[in-house]
């Protein structure tokens, strides 16, 4: 009875939660930022740094979720990206 209660329990949490989540829609030929976290250059950061970088293109979609990115010069960066790690740019 206890096990029943705790899955009812969890998909209510569940559908609470996905319904407020609002999907991220980024596309080829997007101008989005990256993490600095997920960039790796944590810890020489200070309260003041940014917390983004960028603007890159998105070059193209490896997958569902996950992106090739280039700079502003056309030279395309070494590792793949995912969605969490990126956030749309708007000028």
């Amino acid at each position: 009875m206890a096990s029943l209660k705790i899955s009812a329990y969890h998909q209510r949490i569940a559908r609470h939660y996905n319904r407020k989540v609002k999907p991220r829609c980024i596309s080829v030929g997007d101008l989005v930022l990256r993490s600095l976290e997920a960039a790796g250059k944590g810890p020489q950061r200070n309260k003041l740094s940014p917390l983004w970088e960028g603007p890159y293109m998105v070059a193209s979609m490896v997958k569902p979720g996950t992106f090739k990115l280039k700079d502003g010069d056309g030279k395309m960066l070494p590792r793949t990206w995912n969605i969490k790690n990126l956030r749309k740019y708007y000028q």
